[in-house]
Order: C-alpha cells, then sequence, then structure tokens
C-alpha cells in the first residue's frame, strides 16, 4: 500500500492548528521588564524633583509684612552713589547707605544713569 502526498499530511479535518506563540529572546524578555522599570524610575525621579522644588523653594512674600522705608530720588548729572548717599543720610555711614542703595535698586556695582530714578532709604 502506497500513501499519497494527502493521506500522508493528514486531511484539514484531522489537522491541528498550531498554538500562537511567542517566543522571546534574552534580549526581548530585558526589554519586556525593562520598560517598567524605567517608567517607575523616571516617574520617581520627577516626584522628588518635585517635592524637592517646593521644600526647598523660597517663602512666599506676604503683603503683611513691611519692607524697609523708602523714598524715591531722581540721579541729576554729575551725582554719583556717594553724593545721594551723604545727602539722603549725612549723619549715617556712607558705605552702608551705598549698600542698601545698590542692593534697593539692583545697580550691581553700576553706576546710575542721568534721570534714573532711585530708591533710597528714607530719611528719619
Amino acid at each position: 500500500m502506497t500513501l499519497t502526498t494527502a493521506q500522508f499530511a493528514g486531511s484539514p479535518a484531522t489537522a491541528r492548528p498550531r498554538p500562537a506563540t511567542i517566543r522571546l529572546t534574552r534580549r526581548g524578555r530585558l526589554v519586556l521588564r525593562g520598560i517598567p522599570v524605567i517608567a517607575a524610575a523616571v516617574a520617581a525621579t520627577l516626584a522628588a524633583a518635585f517635592f524637592l522644588g517646593v521644600l526647598l523653594s523660597p517663602a512666599a512674600v506676604s503683603a503683611d509684612t513691611a519692607g524697609p522705608a523708602t523714598q524715591s530720588v531722581t540721579v541729576m548729572p554729575g551725582d554719583s552713589l556717594w553724593t545721594i548717599a551723604t545727602t539722603v543720610a549725612p549723619e549715617a555711614d556712607v558705605y552702608e547707605v551705598i549698600a542698601t542703595i545698590e542692593e534697593l535698586n539692583g545697580l550691581e556695582g553700576r553706576a546710575p544713569a542721568p534721570g534714573e530714578e532711585l530708591f533710597v532709604p528714607a530719611t528719619r
């Protein structure tokens, strides 16, 4: 008895379908496990940065707190911080008054320009 190709392979009614399986390589398993680990690390880093930013941020300025008393002075041609400081507070230390004027106006070592409005400590 000789078998034909159709008989050897089996009829379609008796053939079993193969189960659909996914075979992952070692690299595929590492990637599949690594994605959630990386996502968790990114989430933890973002949460830590947010909470550290909140904890280490400077306090908000309150309108209830009174700042130093100041007055406004217009810089005239030929004026310097020295002349303004001696005019505003002649009895105080000139260097301290100059430092206060620089701090109040954010001058950071630059000379004021003529016509510029400066905040100076109020005279008592």
